[in-house]
């Protein structure tokens, strides 16, 4: 597994040329050259922006484990027939996030799954551009608010002319306050020859859920981390949904 640790400026990669350079902003580059796997670790207050290629068939499995406060825009490129898989994992108090995914290449694929407990105030910000045919796109937002404000915008552009595309969002916040959410499903599609799907969901656990598990001898309070527990877990590796186990422990 190649790494990067920001606290301590660690890199330990192989078929990935990077280059790091820490500033007010600090920039990191990365370019893939053959498939493999990275973790990014950010755990230090940091305002960071990336860039990220992939070349020509290649697949890359990207692990994000934010941890302290950060502010990050991040900028894929996705060349023909690449396949980006990132799972994202946010336990910090404040996160202010922008992702740029551009599918250049033709059959290139984007596969995204974002994890959060928002406890303060987070927004993320996801744009996914087809620019190029038989591209695919599958995203999926899951946050839990158990205290602060959580923020969702997705949007899918796939310009006319782009055909034989597949979009797919699937967005959801549990909120346990009465705090603000907002979810933002944005599909600009300006072709025919596309498969679309977005959903978005706000709310908290349903009452036959819990009532349920009531039913079965579990208080409220178990209940819910019970319930937070499985909505973290599903669609991630159990080593990744640990980061959050605190918040159902």
């Amino acid at each position: 597994m190649n790494r990067i640790i920001i606290s301590n400026n660690q890199f330990d990669l192989n078929n990935i040329e990077y280059n790091y350079k820490e500033d007010l902003i600090s920039k990191l580059n990365l370019k893939v050259i053959k498939n493999t796997k990275l973790e990014l670790i950010i755990d230090k207050e940091i305002k960071l922006d990336i860039n990220i290629e992939l070349l020509d068939d290649v697949k890359l499995d990207f692990v994000i484990i934010k941890k302290a406060k950060t502010k990050i825009l991040t900028k894929y490129k996705l060349n023909e027939n690449s396949i980006l898989n990132i799972t994202e994992i946010s336990d910090s108090d404040i996160i202010n996030e922008r992702n740029i995914i551009n599918l250049n290449g033709k059959n290139s694929k984007i596969n995204f799954i974002l994890k959060t407990v928002c406890k303060n105030n987070e927004k993320y910000d996801i744009v996914i551009n087809h620019n190029n045919i038989k591209t695919e796109s599958n995203v999926v937002t899951n946050g839990v608010n158990i205290s602060g404000n959580l923020y969702f915008t997705v949007t899918s552009y796939v310009p006319k002319g782009i055909k034989k595309c597949i979009v797919n969002q699937q967005n959801r916040i549990i909120n346990l306050t009465d705090n603000e959410c907002l979810i933002r499903p944005n599909l600009l599609i300006d072709e025919v020859d596309v498969i679309a799907n977005h959903s978005a969901l706000i709310g908290s656990f349903k009452d036959e859920e819990l009532f349920y598990m009531q039913r079965l001898g579990i208080d409220i309070a178990t209940a819910n981390k019970l319930l937070i527990e499985g909505f973290i877990k599903s669609k991630i590796n159990k080593n990744l949904a640990n980061y959050l186990k605190k918040y159902w422990r």
